[in-house]
């Protein structure tokens, strides 16, 4: 009976040891994983941040390709698109107002204006221009330069306006960065 009731205390003792050790050793490994799960996590979380970085950075690169592209056909186009500007009588005319107006706002008022342009601008429309300009005391005198091509230039007192296309486009950057911005308009509503 005393042998029974110590083998039961043994047996008691040793199953709660065995029991705290069990629990110790859950505890211990539900650690460890945790641990390792969180290593792998961060691991995973830095990989795919350093996916989406490296994705982020070929759009950037992509998109610059695409605008160069575009930049470089534009900027190859844009002198035969300004000739065919120049060719149509009423977008002539606006060209012309917004040579005159800047013209108007850099020289001194009054005065003598030498307007230079290339071949095939009507006579009637230049004698229009000198009536209006003759009206706000400007005097004018029409030049033909065949070498001008399309747009003219304005000279006054050792000044010039140049609305000629090669003026117009004299400043590439300027006018790079003015079309990349019409570009990605057109692009931002979807145009090609």
């Amino acid at each position: 009976e005393d042998r029974a009731r110590r083998c039961a205390q043994v047996r008691d003792e040793a199953e709660r040891q065995a029991a705290l050790l069990l629990q110790e050793a859950r505890a211990a490994a539900t650690s460890r994983v945790r641990e390792a799960l969180g290593r792998e996590k961060r691991r995973l979380r830095d990989r795919l941040a350093a996916c989406e970085a490296a994705l982020a950075t070929e759009r950037r690169l992509h998109d610059q390709r695409r605008f160069r592209r575009l930049l470089d056909e534009t900027w190859r186009r844009l002198p035969a698109a300004l000739a065919e500007r120049w060719s149509g009588a009423a977008t002539r005319a606006e060209w012309v107002t917004h040579v005159v107006a800047s013209a108007r706002a850099a020289l001194p008022p009054g005065g003598q204006w030498t307007i230079v342009h290339g071949p095939g601008w009507p006579a009637a429309e230049r004698e229009e221009l000198a009536a209006g300009l003759r009206e706000h005391g400007v005097a004018v005198a029409f030049r033909e330069d065949a070498t001008a091509g399309p747009g003219l230039e304005i000279r006054s007192d050792g000044n010039r306006v140049d609305g000629t296309v090669t003026g117009l486009t004299a400043d590439a950057g300027e006018v790079g960065a003015r079309l990349l911005e019409s570009l990605a308009a057109g692009d931002a509503e979807g145009s090609p």
